[in-house]
């Protein structure tokens, strides 16, 4: 969900909070006021309520008697896309970028891998549920040329602790980009529409 923060707004004084700041999230919104006719976006009446947006949701356009799966494992940021590829082993890889500037580029791997031989088998609904995300790190100063590293974002791994505030993996999933930021990933301008090359 791409630019979610707009949606939400308050009334009077009120300090925003280190989350809210980190998302965008401001009184005035985009200026729609929709915090001034539907408490749901009003801030202050309920400050969780933008935790609600900035996921993935997929759809199963084969079955329109579904319901929409909100992939929290994902990470929680600006979406533009989330690109898949299914890898060597298996493993299903998305890849997306944060559609704001000085933002990130994340991974995620699903634990479980994908079974071809039966695409619409049940258990390949889930696995966009379990598995590891990421964030990009890059390296080099010639333009063209450099490396990059993939850093898990992991409770209890690369300084993703409880005292510095990720005391679970759900503190890490809802604000994603402090996670990116806390493990010294590498900010871009505003990274869109992520694709991978089909020959690697």
């Amino acid at each position: 969900e791409e630019n979610f923060n707009g949606y939400f707004g308050w009334n009077g004084t009120r300090t925003p909070t280190v989350l809210e700041n980190r998302y965008g999230v401001a009184q005035g919104g985009f200026g729609y006021r929709w915090h001034t006719v539907d408490p749901r976006f009003d801030v202050a009446a309920t400050p969780n309520e933008p935790n609600r947006f900035g996921w993935v949701v997929e759809i199963d356009p084969f079955d329109p008697a579904s319901k929409p799966v909100k992939r929290i494992a994902l990470g929680r940021f600006k979406h533009e896309n989330a690109e898949h590829v299914i890898a060597a082993d298996g493993t299903v890889v998305i890849y997306m970028g944060d559609d704001e500037r000085n933002e990130y580029i994340y991974k995620f791997v699903s634990a479980g891998k994908f079974d071809a031989s039966n695409p619409r088998a049940p258990a390949n609904r889930n696995l966009l549920d379990a598995g590891t995300l990421y964030v990009a790190k890059f390296e080099g100063s010639t333009p063209g040329r450099g490396t990059g590293t993939w850093i898990a974002l992991v409770q209890g791994q690369n300084g993703l602790t409880a005292a510095n505030g990720f005391p679970d993996q759900a503190s890490i999933l809802i604000n994603a980009r402090a996670a990116a930021d806390r493990v010294g990933a590498t900010m871009m301008d505003r990274p869109e529409w992520i694709t991978v090359n089909p020959g690697r």
